[in-house]
């Protein structure tokens, strides 16, 4: 079975945390749960970058009350399954 291609939510461990069909999906999800805001996560797909992470190495402070500092989103192949599912 082919793999298709979506985002993944990564906690700060490295662990993935949500998939998600679309940069839309992900952003809406992550200011709805106070991860992050929209920019960060597109920042975060074309950079690599982790949220709330500065280039010096340190952290910014999020002066909203997003809580997802170190976490970060990437493209990654899934099974289908794992997209079908991703709702439940």
């Amino acid at each position: 079975m082919e793999k298709v291609k979506a985002i993944v939510l990564f906690s700060r461990q490295d662990k993935p945390r949500k998939v998600f069909k679309n940069m839309a999906e992900a952003q809406r999800y992550c200011v709805e749960n106070m991860i992050c805001n929209q920019g960060w996560v597109t920042r975060s797909l074309e950079t690599g970058q982790r949220f709330y992470e500065a280039q010096d190495g340190g952290y910014t402070i999020s002066h909203n009350g997003y809580e997802g500092h170190g976490m970060y989103v990437r493209w990654a192949k899934v099974k289908p399954e794992v997209l079908e599912r991703r709702n439940r």
